[in-house]
């Protein structure tokens, strides 16, 4: 028995080093008795070569097929090859040989364990040292139970326990691919993509010859996460593992066309052609765009229950994102608007989507909403708070709200602040008229029809000089005290007040102490 440990630990040592110093072997040779075929593959499998030391076990189990070591030996070099199948297989033929054998039934124990066959797991356990490999007994029976919870917790959509229970039970036998399904679907649930496909990527290890995992995986990676290049390689692999899939075909062709769509209208909106590039987005008449044709997959894939309303949809977000910044480029706000308003929805840190909704909020007079939003924008969106349009529409909102604190003479005017020179002027004509004191027919007094006029007057001042509007439109109110510098003109303190002619300034002194008594004295300023 000690002799046969020691050849054991030899041949784990000779396994270990196998794996660090890969050699080529030469065909055994059947002439040779089994001991020496024996350690010949003991040899190779310390030089590395662990498919020559599987040629020469096969020869010498070929001579003696009773021999329960030799077969011990294949069986943990195919484990250590990740050919659990023809482990298994060894296991069993060396348990058929010596029922008692220990090294083998911990090793098919273990194997039973990471397939799922835990009472085949614990039995073995058992029969190797029910004492001596108790904790392993106790860690199958928890991974069981935690199988079992973690489906009862997916029937009560409780995704969080779904994905904990399950991941516990993985931990013991990570080649059971209904585990991996059943959290691949709670993380689902829960919009973890990435970390579904990871489970799914298992699956699809577990089950090659199936190619639903592969396809599935494909249409998350593209539709939900915008992954083209990972998606089409999981369909090239459907395509090894099945070279006749219609469905894994036909998808990869199809999401090829999408992606083909997509780079042509970023090239069009790198040459600035948006109106091209959103022909490219957009349906028009028979011609279908590709936002469209992607909504339509991913309707079917909701139907399918592939994706579900915790899913991002990574795609289609860039692409309402490029279609709402070609009408904006284009100076169409309200064409812009539903795009917008979806980029926004399908992804909160869309800075184009942001920033028109800040400008439409400013044009609705909602500056502090427009603040708030932009304020956010730079504090939770990356690369906001260094965006220099966020700095520039912010500043904008600012000075607005400063300037609606006081006059706004787009108001009196009735125009927007995108107004030109030409409808400033037409509205300013029209409300002289509508307001003139001779042609008023209104139930204003007198007195208030002049002070309309007034303020007409100084709007149109200021809105049809360009160097006035400007500093208007930058929060700087020209007729305001504090717009006014009394030194602007030449150093005159007084020039403000008339340009040439006399203007007459009076002076009353209220009290005494002064040295012109208490009369009020006239000064003319010629």
């Amino acid at each position: 028995m000690v002799l046969l440990k020691s050849n054991l630990v030899y041949f784990s040592a000779a396994l270990l080093f196998s794996t660090l110093t890969p050699v080529l072997a030469d065909a055994p040779d059947a002439d040779l008795p089994v001991s020496s075929l024996v350690a010949r593959a003991d040899t190779l499998l310390q030089a590395g070569d662990k498919h020559g030391a599987l040629d020469h076990f096969e020869a010498a189990i070929k001579k003696d097929p009773s021999n329960y070591l030799t077969l011990f030996k294949r069986g943990a070099t195919y484990l250590s090859l990740g050919k659990s199948t023809q482990a298994s297989a060894d296991f069993d033929a060396v348990l058929n040989l010596k029922p008692d054998f220990e090294a083998a039934l911990l090793q098919r124990a273990r194997l039973k364990a990471k397939t799922g066959d835990w009472a085949a797991a614990k039995k073995d356990y058992r029969k190797a040292g029910k004492t001596k490999y108790a904790i392993e007994i106790s860690e199958i029976g928890a991974a069981e139970t935690a199988a079992e919870e973690a489906r009862k917790a997916e029937k009560k959509k409780d995704w969080d326990t779904c994905t904990e229970k399950a991941g516990a039970a993985i931990l013991v036998a990570p080649q059971v691919p209904a585990l991996r399904s059943l959290r691949a679907a709670c993380r689902m649930q829960k919009g973890d993509v990435l970390e579904a496909v990871g489970d799914l990527t298992h699956v699809a290890q577990l089950s090659p010859f199936d190619t639903t995992p592969h396809v599935q995986i494909a249409n998350l990676l593209y539709f939900s996460m915008n992954d083209f290049d990972r998606s089409a390689a999981n369909l090239r692999k459907c395509l090894h593992s099945d070279p006749d899939s219609k469905l894994c075909s036909k998808l990869l062709r199809r999401i090829k066309n999408y992606e083909k769509s997509v780079k042509k209208a970023k090239e069009l909106r790198e040459k600035r052609q948006f109106n091209s590039a959103n022909k490219v987005l957009l349906t028009f008449g028979e011609d279908a765009g590709v936002i469209d044709e992607v909504k339509e997959e991913i309707d079917q894939l909701k139907r399918e229950g592939v994706i579900n309303a915790k899913c991002p949809l990574t795609l289609l977000a860039q692409l309402e994102e490029m279609a709402c910044d070609d009408f904006t480029e284009m100076g169409k706000p309200e064409k812009a608007r539903p795009h917008c308003d979806e980029a926004l929805r399908l992804n909160p840190s869309s800075l184009p989507a942001i920033l028109a909704k800040a400008t439409r909020l400013l044009k609705e007079d909602a500056f502090e909403e427009a603040i708030r939003l932009l304020e956010k924008a730079k504090e939770e969106v990356e690369g906001a708070s260094g965006d220099r349009r966020i700095q520039k529409k912010l500043q904008e909102a600012h000075n607005l709200l400063r300037r609606s604190k006081t006059k706004d003479y787009y108001k009196v005017l009735g125009v927007s602040r995108d107004a030109d020179a030409q409808d400033i002027k037409k509205a300013y004509r029209k409300l002289t008229k509508q307001y003139h004191p001779d042609k008023y027919r209104g139930e204003m007094t007198p007195e208030q029809i002049q002070k309309k006029m007034s303020e007409i007057n100084e709007a149109y001042e200021v809105l049809s000089d360009p160097a006035l509007k400007e500093r208007f439109d930058n929060g700087d109110d020209p007729n305001s005290q504090e717009g006014q510098n009394p030194f602007a003109q030449g150093g005159n303190p007084f020039g403000g007040f008339g340009q040439g002619g006399h203007q007459q300034f009076m002076f009353r002194q209220q009290g005494g102490g002064s040295p012109f008594g208490q009369g009020g004295f006239n000064f003319h300023f010629g």
